[in-house]
């Protein structure tokens, strides 16, 4: 059964994992980051450290992620020269004898290169002898009568103009190690991030391999989009009305922010052909008077806590209403609240800053009955007191969820994660 993982950071920037396959934390060292906040799927977690960068940790796998580069080389035939390079002067001008597949842009071999030094060219450039599924004649070239025109793998007496397309495939080599997300990839925002959360990989029909990632600027506190396939993405700003300090959305649809007056904000209109929603709709907090710090979303849960420390349980949450039908007061005081798959729920206690989960969580009943406390020791604490081996408890800052669901933590026993495709 593949593992599953329960992300932490703990008040020093340093960031743990607890494994259904192991039996104590594991810490993710790198010695010259520290971290905010972490979200996960299972083939990977994206961070914010503490210079407010976005970072990517990728875990090693036998499947290498890789990236297809293309571009495609562009004949007419002259009856001098027969089929060459040299085009009419009347061609359309955005023709050339190497571009993309529209046309509109040139793209010669050379121009190629590598995003950043975490990539790696897999092979030189080769010619896709396939064109629609079927073989071509050697050399792949295609054919048809103009610029641009519907192309067929058949020579025929009036085929004028030819072309075909060369691939050459880019692998992913930095695994086992966070990589700042380069700026071009960000959109060279001015503004760094402060919160950040991924999703929508569960939204109806969508393919798997889909996800959306949110991100919060720090300074001016605007929305970001990623809708990426693997770790290939590109950001875009959503506005809106008012200044936000939290994000979290869930696998489904449902997208839900915390407003720097506490109230909170619920994203409408998410669907397949609208990955970033189309509309804010503003809920009041749980508590008059009382302003939310945190919320967080699962499939058909939101939990919240307010600036005092309460828990509340939103009731008639869906895909159908978002924004739910009323707030539910639940026992306990905790810091921050976190969902994770198949709406189980983890927390930090706001007393003893220790981690629990919430027992009883089922279809029928996603509230849970009871809370109960992780004691899991570190792995730089097996050999010393039991005493000892509960400090990260103390220290934890920060949760993410990547389980299914627990019975007992002390047994690890969680069920299996069935995550997004994160490989070409």
């Amino acid at each position: 059964m593949p593992s599953s993982l329960l992300w932490a950071v703990d008040v020093y920037g340093r960031v743990y994992s607890l494994s259904t396959a192991g039996q104590q934390w594991e810490h993710c060292r790198d010695a010259h980051l520290e971290f905010k906040r972490v979200t996960a799927i299972q083939q990977c977690c994206w961070s914010i450290a503490c210079d407010h960068q976005i970072y990517l940790y990728v875990h090693a796998s036998d499947v290498p992620i890789r990236y297809q580069e293309e571009t495609y080389e562009n004949q007419r035939w002259n009856p001098v020269d027969g089929f060459s390079d040299r085009l009419l002067p009347s061609d359309r001008w955005q023709w050339s004898d190497w571009s993309d597949v529209t046309g509109l842009k040139h793209q010669p071999l050379g121009d190629f290169q590598l995003p950043s030094e975490n990539w790696e060219w897999e092979a030189d450039w080769y010619v896709d002898e396939n064109f629609g599924g079927e073989p071509t004649e050697k050399g792949g070239w295609t054919y048809a009568i103009d610029f641009p025109a519907t192309y067929t793998k058949d020579k025929k007496w009036n085929s004028c103009v030819r072309r075909r397309r060369w691939i050459r495939y880019r692998r992913y080599k930095a695994q086992e190690t966070w990589v700042k997300i380069p700026l071009e990839q960000t959109g060279s925002l001015p503004d760094p991030f402060n919160d950040i959360t991924c999703g929508g990989w569960e939204i109806t029909e969508e393919p798997r391999g889909c996800l959306s990632l949110w991100a919060v600027s720090l300074t001016q506190m605007n929305f970001h989009l990623s809708t990426r396939r693997s770790i290939f993405f590109t950001f875009e700003q959503v506005p809106v009305p008012g200044e936000v300090v939290q994000i979290s959305c869930g696998p489904g649809d449902l997208v839900w922010a915390v407003l720097w007056e506490g109230d909170l904000l619920v994203r409408e209109g998410i669907g397949r052909d609208c990955l970033k929603g189309s509309s804010w709709v503003t809920v009041e907090s749980p508590d008059t008077g009382v302003a939310a710090a945190h919320v967080a979303v699962g499939v058909n849960v939101v939990w919240a806590v307010t600036k005092d420390h309460k828990v509340w349980f939103r009731r008639g949450v869906n895909s159908h209403n978002p924004c739910g039908s009323g707030w539910i007061g639940m026992v306990g005081e905790m810091a921050m609240i976190n969902v994770g798959l198949n709406d189980q729920v983890w927390a930090i206690g706001f007393e003893d800053r220790a981690v629990y989960f919430r027992q009883g969580v089922t279809a029928s009943e996603l509230s849970g009955k009871a809370w109960k406390v992780v004691s899991v020791p570190r792995d730089s604490e097996r050999s010393h007191s039991s005493a000892s081996a509960s400090s990260l408890q103390r220290l934890v800052n920060f949760i993410h969820m990547m389980a299914d669901m627990c019975c007992t933590l002390t047994q690890c026993a969680l069920l299996l994660v069935v995550a997004p495709e994160s490989h070409t």
